[in-house]
């Protein structure tokens, strides 16, 4: 039943086996077997994906209230002890936000949650809602927009852009002018897979900087604060972003001479997970590294 769920949510047995954290061929095997149960194919393929047979249509809503009712009431919901549990825990941000969440997660719970594990994950918007709805993903974590309303949020901080370069290159305390900006080496973290705000950041900077002074493209922030600390170069980042990389690198930070948006570091979890203890756990927890302010 879980299977035929997560299918007819996805329309796709790839997806479905995703959320359900199973072999493609595992799933196929499950809907041969409804099939057989039910006499009838449930699930066509068409250039939409697996559309569903009247059959399948029928009898989707009382299979998705066993699901919920399994999942919720039947699974020992209600018990979780951070302390012994070796719960998986499954985050679904960006590569910014696995940088400054996943270590600082690992710290805390080296004492409150020691056997817990969290593994992040990079998703689209349509398979992070199915997998936020279904409970593959716990939380969602960054900065995101057009999230159906069955999504609960927690704003956690909001941040700003600074532009992060080696130490000793120039005084932080004296402003960076627009045209030392503009004449000026840069390091660019491409927006793929990021927010939408980075978007608009990104572009922004393309059209500021000289295509010539655009030296480096990367899509990780760890590699990028790496590569200015070697060489004479500038990266626009998140002011968290640049606290942690200047804890690692011989870098500073200064306001850049240009107005760039400032953004939201939200938490996002569904409505069907608001009083799952493991969640509700999570949640607290995240919420609690992100109550100091960046440094």
């Amino acid at each position: 039943m879980i299977a035929f769920d997560a299918i007819f949510r996805t329309r796709s047995v790839v997806k479905a086996a995703g959320i359900l954290d199973a072999p493609q061929s595992t799933v196929s095997r499950w809907l041969a077997k409804l099939r057989d149960h039910f006499d009838d194919p449930l699930f066509v393929k068409t250039q939409q994906g697996m559309y569903p047979t009247p059959v399948a249509s029928k009898h989707a809503p009382p299979i998705a209230e066993i699901v919920r009712i399994y999942q919720n009431e039947l699974c020992d919901a209600g018990s979780f002890d951070p302390a012994t549990t070796a719960r998986e825990f499954n985050i679904a941000t960006s590569d910014v936000g696995s940088l400054l969440l996943l270590p600082a997660l690992h710290r805390y719970s080296k004492t409150a949650a020691p056997s817990a594990r969290f593994a992040a994950t990079l998703l689209g918007s349509e398979e992070l809602m199915v997998s936020l709805e279904s409970g593959h993903v716990d939380v969602a974590f960054g900065s995101l927009k057009d999230l159906c309303g069955c999504v609960r949020s927690q704003t956690l901080a909001v941040d700003a852009y600074v532009c992060v370069m080696p130490s000793g290159r120039r005084d932080p305390a004296k402003p960076l002018t627009l045209r030392a900006f503009r004449e000026a080496k840069h390091i660019v973290i491409c927006a793929n897979g990021l927010e939408y705000t980075h978007q608009h950041v990104e572009r922004e900077l393309r059209e500021i900087c000289r295509p010539e002074n655009v030296r480096l493209v990367t899509e990780s922030f760890l590699i990028a604060g790496l590569l200015v600390e070697q060489d004479d170069l500038i990266l626009t980042a998140p002011s968290r972003v640049a606290s942690l990389l200047s804890q690692r690198f011989d870098l500073i930070s200064v306001s850049p001479p240009i107005d760039l948006p400032t953004f939201k570091v939200t938490q996002y979890w569904h409505e069907r997970f608001h009083k799952e203890p493991g969640n509700q756990w999570l949640r607290r927890t995240i919420r609690k590294i992100f109550a100091t302010p960046a440094k």
